[in-house]
């Protein structure tokens, strides 16, 4: 479904046809249209703001800079993503103001949760977290990680589903983190914190599947031995 609404609108516009398909792709998926409708409208102003920012003279583009990794700010060399600083002349990316990228997913779940108009808010957070890009940045990353961590541990209070979702996030994040800045001190110490706080999730599902089982047997036996007394009753 995002593989089609991306092709759809990847040139900025959503014709009344590619609106029509989307339509009887999410009926037949079960995704609420008013979901459905939030997201692309979304994912087109996320477009239009990446244009504006695409058309910006390149003089204004090193003084609006904020992050996001496509050529040094110091010497202007191209600059693969996610890297921590500049192969050419060494400039450093971690003091550059961050991309906000935790404030903007922590935004976009708290705008799902005030809108009224969406029914199925599990569905729709679950959408946003799982589809949310990765960001380059180191410190974007560092944020990322703590808010996946934080709803990880706190969002089973909303939905029992929903921690699944962002631990599936967060180790997406720890993927790429590990790969983008292996040898920086910082970020290796919030992966091995992120990991154990994934572990940790995972020990606790098990031990809360262990208690259910145990009181399911603790039921069946109870009842077994109700049965079997009634039973032996019968015959007193």
């Amino acid at each position: 479904m995002e593989a089609l609404i991306a092709a759809s609108i990847e040139d900025g516009i959503l014709t009344e046809q590619e609106k029509r398909v989307l339509v009887k792709r999410a009926e037949k998926e079960g995704i609420d249209l008013d979901e459905l409708e939030v997201y692309i409208q979304s994912m087109l102003q996320k477009q239009q703001k990446a244009k504006m920012a695409a058309e910006q003279p390149e003089e204004n583009k090193r003084e609006t800079w904020h992050g996001k990794v496509v050529k040094c700010p110091n010497c202007g060399a191209p600059i693969e993503p996610g890297i921590a600083k500049c192969l050419s002349c060494g400039y450093a990316f971690s003091g550059i103001k961050a991309n906000n990228t935790a404030k903007e997913l922590a935004q976009q779940l708290n705008d799902i949760n005030a809108n009224s108009q969406i029914t199925d808010k599990i569905a729709a957070i679950s959408m946003a977290v799982s589809s949310f890009p990765i960001p380059t940045t180191k410190e974007d990353y560092l944020e990322l990680m703590i808010l996946l961590q934080t709803g990880m541990k706190t969002s089973g209070n909303q939905n029992i589903n929903l921690p699944a979702v962002y631990k599936s996030k967060l180790e997406e994040c720890i993927s790429k983190a590990q790969t983008s800045f292996a040898h920086d001190p910082l970020v290796v110490q919030q992966i091995a914190q992120a990991k154990q706080a994934i572990e940790e999730k995972i020990a606790g599902d098990k031990k809360n599947t262990m208690i259910v089982l145990g009181c399911m047997a603790v039921g069946g036996l109870l009842i077994l031995i109700f049965i079997i007394c009634g039973f032996m009753g019968c015959y007193d």
